[in-house]
């Protein structure tokens, strides 16, 4: 088996300028996790104070009894988007399948499909922002996704499912354009099943949630080439060259 390499120990092994650039980037990358897991600390904090004083007048009456259950609901809404969170940071894929669903049977949710997500966040630490932003626009019903009909959905949708919040990512279709019509892709150093799409150039693949994927494609003469394509947030089909 191939000895694992940290990131620290490899960014250390490069040379001069691309080196220093390299651990620059590394540090920072560092920097927003600290300040995220610091961020989410505090909120837990503020939500159970919250939820004790709302509990201490509780006894005072129905009309506050119902404010209550109000805050309650805000209050676990926002507990569950910070446990998404965490688990994400944490690369903690047991956790992830539980606060998840996909209704969508060929699509498992196992340690090698969340894979591209956690590293998708390692690239991108500033992707907890844009969760943040997106579930404040589902709270305030300025982001409305019908299933089928909307090409731009949510990278998580979060809704109640058998009383407990859950979330639903989206999920992503891949059009890769190859140099010869008998290549077959490889996904993230698996190989995959492709549909025929009008343009026998043109392959479909997936479903896959979101996260960082490298397609490889190979010729029959051996050849290869590989393009690195993004699905986070954006349209759910995406369109990738390998033939450069």
């Amino acid at each position: 088996m191939k000895p694992h390499t940290s990131e620290p120990d490899m960014i250390q092994g490069g040379s001069g300028q691309d080196g220093v650039a390299a651990m620059a980037r590394y540090e920072k990358r560092q920097q927003a996790r600290v300040l995220s897991k610091e961020k989410r600390k505090k909120q837990y904090r503020f939500i159970g104070w919250l939820l004790f004083a709302f509990a201490v007048l509780w006894g005072m009456g129905a009309l506050i009894w119902s404010g209550y259950g109000a805050l309650k609901t805000t209050a676990g809404r926002e507990i569950a988007i910070m446990r998404l969170k965490g688990a994400i940071e944490d690369r903690n894929a047991a956790a992830l399948q539980v606060m998840l669903r996909v209704t969508d049977e060929t699509v498992p949710l196992n340690d090698q499909t969340l894979t591209p997500l956690f590293a998708y966040f390692d690239q991108h630490p500033e992707a907890y922002k844009m969760l943040d932003e997106e579930f404040a626009r589902q709270s305030e019903g300025k982001q409305v996704y019908i299933k089928g009909l909307t090409s731009h959905p949510p990278v998580f949708t979060i809704h109640v499912f058998e009383n407990r919040y859950v979330f639903e990512p989206a999920l992503y279709f891949i059009h890769a354009r190859v140099a010869d019509s008998e290549a077959t892709l490889v996904v993230n150093g698996v190989k995959v099943k492709e549909e025929e799409t009008k343009d026998p150039f043109v392959k479909k693949i997936g479903p896959y949630l979101p996260g960082a994927y490298t397609v490889t494609a190979v010729h029959p003469d051996g050849k290869k080439k590989t393009a690195r394509v993004e699905l986070f947030g954006g349209a759910r089909v995406r369109e990738v060259d390998i033939t450069k």
